[in-house]
């Protein structure tokens, strides 16, 4: 008896009342889509802006500026299969004086090693961007910026361009006994830092302690370039200074062992897929023929799991949320055809009498859930991979109406929302929706299939 798909027609498909459950549906997998694409999107390129501030593996010793023997340490490294560059780097708190006192990180690195090791060429910044950046604040630079040459990055931290900046801010250096000038070492703070408290060419004072004598360490510096990570805690609170200038202001040079100590070594490998293999080699045949015994190797991911869990956790929470908008759907669809059974038990009581079997009314109401269901799936997700595609241009639409900035770029970093459709983020949005609807759809079926024929008949 083929009566579903007429009795499916006139049932749902000639009424308004079910269209609600429909825009239900795809309301809410047109918001899992949306905000999932949204949220994968700014994890990855969350991870990819603190990839660029770290190397692969970091070797480096559980007590602070402590490990010695870095060059042999290097040396080493660079002869393990996959490894491609090595640098060692000094790293300590400290506060620095501008217009205020503030606290910072002091990051020593061998410049032109760094920018093998990491992406310290990708977001040093010119001259011409730093004016950008400083004069809007919400601008933010091209993603095909090419990031600078060896000649650029050995020009900022020149003796000619202390001087240059020195002269044009009118910072006097100290004077030697021999009577001719000493220039400040030179520093590159974050771009945050340049809008706070400081500015190009301006001398600012650091004051520390030496790990290794725990006496005060003060010295003056000459701000001679910025960079920018997009990592907003970054650019507010790291400075850069070369290694040996990091080793004389903390005073890490051991004077038994006569050699300097240093805080670890930054590792890069020519494929990341292989950092578990060169970091158990390290562990196995590097590490043992060190003099200092607690040395430590983490992966970039080691070092900022709780940061990059914590936004795995935030993006679950806000698919939980989300879901909810689904559930909703479901109970629709649920309370439709409930009242559906309450208004057509008449109908029924003629089907059943007519020879339709108790399976074949579950049958006809589970197809009009399911129906609803798919539906809404479909059409929301056709908005949602609209949105996605088109989430940038709406987004300066609202601006350009409204002066308003949903996703500033002076709080992100971004110059647009980035997205992603992975997936499993598809698995996320499609198996629950279709769950709820067929939950929602299946507690009406099996009661419009208990129904008795014969007092269906006689319903009013």
């Amino acid at each position: 008896m083929q009566y579903h798909g007429f009795l499916m027609k006139r049932y749902i498909f000639r009424r308004l009342i079910p269209y609600a459950a429909v825009l239900a549906v795809a309301f809410g997998v047109f918001s899992l889509i949306s905000v999932l694409a949204v949220m994968e999107g700014f994890k990855e390129e969350m991870r990819g802006r603190i990839r660029g501030s770290l190397s692969h593996i970091t070797v480096f010793s559980r007590f602070s500026t402590s490990l010695i023997g870095s060059g042999e340490l290097v040396e080493r490294l660079l002869e393990l299969e996959h490894v491609v560059a090595a640098a060692p780097y000094v790293e300590g708190v400290a506060m620095y004086r501008a217009n205020s006192i503030t606290p910072c990180e002091v990051r020593g690195v061998d410049i032109l090693a760094e920018a093998e090791v990491g992406d310290f060429a990708h977001y040093l910044l010119r001259d011409s961007e730093i004016e950008m950046l400083l004069k809007d604040d919400t601008a933010a630079l091209p993603d095909e910026r090419d990031p600078l040459t060896t000649e650029e990055i050995t020009s900022i931290f020149s003796r000619e361009r202390r001087a240059h900046k020195d002269q044009l801010n009118s910072v006097f250096g100290e004077e030697r006994e021999e009577g001719f000038r000493v220039l400040p070492q030179p520093i590159v703070v974050g771009i945050e830092a340049l809008r706070r408290n400081t500015r190009i060419g301006d001398q600012i004072e650091l004051q520390s302690f030496s790990p290794r004598t725990l006496e005060a360490r003060v010295q003056s510096f000459i701000v001679v370039g910025s960079f920018q990570t997009g990592v907003f805690e970054q650019d507010q609170g790291w400075m850069f200074i070369p290694l040996q200038a990091a080793v004389s202001f903390f005073d890490l040079f051991d004077e038994e062992e006569l050699d300097d100590r240093v805080s670890g070594v930054s590792v890069r490998l020519d494929d990341y897929r292989n950092v578990d293999k060169v970091r158990e080699t390290i562990r196995e045949e590097v590490i043992p023929y060190l003099a200092h015994p607690e040395v430590v190797v983490r992966t970039w991911e080691d070092q900022r799991r709780n940061l990059l869990r914590a936004v795995d956790i935030e993006k679950r929470i806000i698919s939980v949320m989300m879901m909810l908008i689904v559930l909703f759907a479901g109970v629709m669809i649920f309370l439709i055809l409930t009242l559906m059974v309450i208004e057509k038990t008449r109908d029924l009581g003629v089907l059943r009498s007519l020879g339709a079997t108790r399976g074949g009314v579950i049958s006809l109401f589970l197809r009009q859930g399911m129906a609803l269901t798919m539906l809404g799936i479909v059409l929301g997700s056709i908005a949602g991979v609209i949105l996605v595609h088109n989430i940038n241009p709406l987004h300066d639409a609202i601006y350009r109406a409204t002066g308003l900035r949903l996703f500033p770029p002076d709080v992100y970093y971004l110059a647009k929302i980035p997205t992603k459709m992975r997936v499993s983020d598809w698995g996320v949005v499609l198996i629950p929706a279709v769950v709820f609807g067929f939950l929602g759809s299946l507690i009406p079926a099996l009661w419009a299939a208990r129904q008795d024929p014969i007092k269906a008949l006689h319903h009013e």
